[in-house]
């Protein structure tokens, strides 16, 4: 049995505990949680121990996973603290707000020996997974671009709304957009250019942005993602995929937020001289079968090969260089 320590007790956090309930194999022992009417609620909902030191319950606990699911600021820090105890790390995305700070992440867990996640969820998420496998098959032939976007209305579930704040989030140019920049880095390759526009928020974050990627085989691809959508918009999701020989496209709407994210709608192939196909795929938590792949992960000895330090390094890149384009409205070369 694997015994999980669950940073946070917010949105993702919640999200996380629930998955982690039905995962054989794995307990979470406790959480950390530094604000305690969160704390209190969490504990009385989910009844594990819950501590206001994370120092503290790394001595008190026996802790063989630490899943982090604090802001992004503070990814960093407790990495470390995970990895110098010696303590494999699950970790929410975006990896970090610096490409600094997600290399001193990715150096720590190399030279403690354990094993570092990045929760960039779409590669379990069941279309991405079934298109990402339809395209290896070769049924569009050679993709020549992909299209992809992520809406939502701005976010209101963060203690002292620093989601909200640009310096602590990277803002919706980063936390939201980083999702399909991850999603096209793993269908197309290696990034060579990017050249992004966007909208900034009152408070000055980079909140609406559409983001051109250029990669080094050809392929191009185009990505919008923000938060400043309004009412009851859902949140909407989806991608096309156009390639020599056919046709993948996808839309989904899961509520305003996510709360319907276990509902499935058809990937749709097209083909020329062909009716057009339509591939159902089965619902999944896909937050749960990230956090079972991760736990295989660990208890095979086996490090990885989604969610790596080097793909949500390559992500925070290409976000980074697109909040550059989209402020100095000119290309950003990789």
């Amino acid at each position: 049995m694997q015994r999980v320590a669950l940073l946070g007790s917010g949105f993702i956090a919640s999200v996380h505990m629930e998955a982690w309930k039905k995962i054989d194999g794995a307990e979470v022992c406790a959480f950390f949680e530094v604000h305690p009417d969160k704390a209190l609620d969490f504990q009385k909902k989910h009844d594990v121990p819950h501590y206001d030191s994370f120092r503290n319950l790394l001595e008190r606990e026996n802790v063989d996973i630490v899943d982090i699911c604090l802001p992004t600021f503070l990814h960093r820090e407790y990495t470390e603290m995970a990895a110098n105890a010696g303590k494999h790390v699950f970790c929410e995305k975006p990896i970090a707000l610096t490409l600094d700070d997600a290399l001193a992440m990715k150096d720590v867990c190399v030279r403690n020996g354990v094993y570092l996640m990045i929760g960039h969820v779409l590669r379990f998420w069941g279309e991405y997974v079934e298109t990402k496998k339809l395209l290896d098959a070769g049924v569009c032939g050679k993709v020549r671009f992909v299209e992809a976007f992520r809406l939502s209305v701005t976010p209101v579930w963060s203690v002292g709304g620093w989601i909200l704040d640009p310096r602590l989030s990277g803002g919706a140019s980063l936390d939201l957009h980083i999702h399909d920049l991850d999603y096209v880095n793993w269908l197309l390759g290696e990034p060579e250019k990017v050249f992004a526009q966007g909208i900034c928020s009152e408070k000055g974050s980079l909140d609406h942005i559409t983001t051109q990627v250029q990669y080094k085989n050809g392929a191009l691809a185009m990505v919008q993602g923000g938060w400043m959508m309004q009412g009851d918009f859902p949140f909407t999701c989806g991608f096309r995929v156009v390639g020599e020989k056919g046709v993948l496209e996808w839309t989904f709407r899961a509520g305003v937020n996510i709360e319907e994210r276990g509902k499935a709608n058809p990937v749709v192939l097209y083909r020329e001289h062909e009716t057009r196909r339509e591939i159902q795929v089965q619902a999944q938590d896909p937050y749960r079968a990230e956090l079972q792949y991760f736990l295989n992960c660990v208890e095979r000895g086996t490090p990885p090969e989604l969610g790596t330090a080097d793909q949500a390094i390559l992500a925070l890149r290409v976000a980074l260089a697109a909040q550059r384009s989209a402020l100095e409205g000119s290309p950003v070369i990789l």
